[in-house]
């Protein structure tokens, strides 16, 4: 009989001790760590977060990635190196957050993953709860009435381009328009004003020359006014009167009809009284009377070429425009 229960005891006791040996070598099941680094956070400005989980050495944990801090958002993660002491590790991590949330107050608990053979166990972390600070003036003015400001604030210019593309076609459209109406119209009476334009500022200048003869300077505004003449009839009848001797040019302007003033012996008589002028320095009533004379062969022979170039243009529109004076 006492052997009977002397082994039932015996028993008993080795049963416990091995309880208690499986009780050591096993950790506890710990609840994972988390808590905000600061009580408060500001929109937009990061905060930290810290999470920490004591489990066996044996085992795989994972830690929460950014879809799992919601309402807030991660912007970097840093982990901490394991610490391993009597068979128990400790994993750290701190996570650096923001948010834009105007709530009074926000709350955080994010699930860890440790890792089985053939699943994975989640546990949750503990609970924290961080306050919104806000920089605004809570408290509400005495009076509603607005304050004024003066302050001028320069707003920067843009342009309208799909307002300048549209004016710039309506622009190109109609100046093709009246191009393709009137193009040849406006084509000649160009060329006339040219022509025009080019006989007036041989006038101002030849007279500006011929007025300005003295007997001391006579032989080179002379000389000048001449250079000037030969030149202005040269782009007018597209022949080289600076090359011509006194009868060519006389026998030139007899051959183009032009109607001059005077007999052709009269524009001979004017050239060589020019050519004493220069070449002598003799200055005469006779010397400004032969100037005027070949100004008024030259106003002639710019009618004549006008009126020439007038009815050209319109006996054939689509002839190419010679070269302007």
């Amino acid at each position: 009989m006492i052997n009977r229960y002397a082994c039932f005891w015996g028993v008993i006791f080795w049963l416990c001790l091995y309880a208690r040996l499986q009780a050591q070598n096993v950790p506890p099941v710990t609840i994972p760590q988390g808590h905000f680094l600061t009580d408060s956070f500001e929109i937009g400005r990061p905060f930290r977060f810290a999470l920490s989980f004591r489990h066996a050495v044996t085992e795989d944990v994972l830690f929460p990635d950014s879809t799992h801090f919601s309402p807030f958002l991660l912007r970097e993660t840093v982990v901490l190196p394991t610490r391993t002491a009597d068979g128990i590790s400790v994993d750290s991590a701190v996570y650096t957050l923001v948010s834009f949330s105007t709530e009074p107050q926000l709350i955080l608990r994010v699930p860890l993953y440790i890792v089985g053979s053939a699943d994975c166990t989640t546990v949750y972390s503990s609970v924290d709860t961080v306050f919104f600070r806000s920089k605004l003036l809570s408290a509400r003015p005495d009076t509603l009435q607005l304050r004024p400001s003066l302050k001028v604030v320069p707003l920067r210019q843009e342009l309208n381009y799909p307002v300048l593309l549209v004016t710039l076609t309506v622009i190109g459209v109609a100046v093709a328009l009246i191009y393709a109406l009137f193009g040849q119209a406006l084509n000649r009476q160009w060329t006339l004003w040219q022509l025009h334009r080019n006989h007036l500022r041989f006038l101002r200048r030849y007279d500006k020359l011929v007025g300005a003869i003295k007997p001391e300077t006579a032989s080179d505004l002379a000389n000048q006014a001449v250079v000037r003449w030969k030149r202005y009839l040269e782009k007018l009848e597209q022949q080289p009167y600076l090359t011509m001797t006194t009868p060519e040019i006389v026998s030139q302007i007899q051959a183009q009809e032009t109607s001059v003033p005077a007999s052709p012996g009269a524009v001979e008589n004017a050239l060589k009284t020019t050519d004493r002028l220069i070449y002598g320095g003799t200055f005469t009533d006779e010397s400004g009377q032969a100037l005027q004379l070949l100004r008024e062969v030259a106003i002639r022979t710019y009618q004549r070429r006008r009126a020439v170039r007038t009815q050209s243009q319109q006996s054939e529109p689509n002839t190419p425009l010679s070269e302007s004076v």
